[in-house]
C-alpha cells in the first residue's frame, strides 16, 4: 500500500512540473541592484524665484551601466532623499515641467557615508513674449443701432469717380441713370455733409453729388429712422456724407461749365 501511495505522489509531482511554463531563454534574468546604507539628500529650488520646486523628479543613474538604479520625488518644500544607496559612482538627473533638466555628474558614494547635495537650482524655461499690438480695422459696412455706415475709405473699389458712384455701393441706396438718389425706393431724402445741411444740396442733388470727388469721401451714413428734429423737413431718411476734408466755405454762386451748372467750394485738410 505504501508503495502505491509513493508512486502516485511521484506522478503528481511530475505532472505539476509539466504544467508550469518554462521561462523564455531570451528573457534576461532580473538581478536586483545591491543595496547599501548610504543616503543622498538635497533641496530643489527655482533659480529665478528662489522658491521650492515641488514634486521635482530625481533619478539616480549608475555611471558604469548608465541605467537608473533608484529615484524619488521632492516634497512640497523641494527636499528629497535617496536611501540605502550602495557605494559607487553615480549621476543624478533632476527634472520638472517648465524647467531645464539638470545633471549632476561624478557623484561618488563611499560605503557608510551620506552625501548632502545642498541647494540645487533649476533654470526656468519660461520665455517672456514680446509685446503684441493688435490693430483693429473697420469693416467696409458697419451696422450700428440707429444707422448703417459704409466706410468708403476701406473699399479699394470706391477710388475714382464722384459721390454718386460711391453711393451706388451703399446698401439700401440706389442711384438712377440721371443721378437721382433714393432710399429703399423713397426719393424724399435729406442729404447732409459732415452732419450738417449744406447749400450745395439746395438745388439738384444729382448735380451736387457729381461735384464731390469720390476720393474726398471717408464714409456714408444711412439713417432710415430720423430723429424728431428732422420731422419738419419731412425726410423719409437721411444720407450723411462724411468727408476726409472739412468744407470751409461753400459758394452760393452758380456758374456754367461746359453748358452745365456746377458748384465750387474751398476745403482744408482735417486735422487728426
Amino acid at each position: 500500500m505504501k508503495k502505491i501511495i509513493f508512486i502516485l505522489f511521484f506522478i503528481s509531482i511530475q505532472f505539476a512540473k509539466a504544467q508550469t511554463p518554462s521561462e523564455s531563454p531570451n528573457k534576461p534574468p532580473v538581478v536586483p541592484m545591491p543595496k547599501g546604507n548610504s543616503k543622498i539628500s538635497g533641496y530643489v529650488i527655482d533659480s529665478a524665484a528662489t522658491k521650492a520646486v515641488e514634486f521635482a523628479n530625481i533619478a539616480l543613474f549608475s555611471k558604469i551601466t548608465n541605467k537608473p538604479v533608484d529615484g524619488t520625488v521632492a516634497d512640497e518644500k523641494g527636499a528629497f532623499s535617496l536611501n540605502r544607496i550602495a557605494a559607487g559612482d553615480y549621476k543624478i538627473l533632476i527634472s520638472f515641467i517648465g524647467f531645464s533638466q539638470k545633471t549632476i555628474d561624478n557623484v561618488r558614494i563611499e560605503k557608510g557615508k551620506d552625501l548632502d547635495l545642498g541647494i540645487i537650482k533649476l533654470a526656468s524655461t519660461f520665455k517672456q513674449l514680446d509685446e503684441v499690438t493688435v490693430t483693429a480695422q473697420k469693416a467696409v459696412i458697419e451696422e450700428k443701432v440707429d444707422r448703417l455706415v459704409y466706410n468708403a475709405e476701406r473699399d479699394i473699389s470706391s477710388k475714382g469717380g464722384d459721390a454718386s458712384d460711391v453711393l451706388k455701393k451703399v446698401p439700401m441706396l440706389s442711384v438712377d441713370l440721371n443721378g437721382n438718389l433714393s432710399l429703399q425706393g423713397n426719393s424724399n431724402i435729406l442729404v447732409l455733409i459732415n452732419n450738417k445741411p449744406s447749400s450745395i444740396m439746395a438745388g439738384s442733388i444729382a448735380d451736387a453729388l457729381k461735384q464731390i470727388p469720390a476720393d474726398m469721401i471717408k464714409s456714408i451714413e444711412v439713417i432710415t429712422s430720423p430723429s424728431a428734429k428732422y420731422d419738419a423737413e419731412g425726410a423719409g431718411g437721411i444720407v450723411n456724407i462724411i468727408t476726409k476734408e472739412y468744407f470751409t466755405g461753400l459758394e452760393s454762386e452758380r456758374g456754367r461749365r461746359f453748358g452745365k451748372p456746377f458748384f465750387y467750394f474751398r476745403t482744408k485738410r482735417k486735422l487728426s
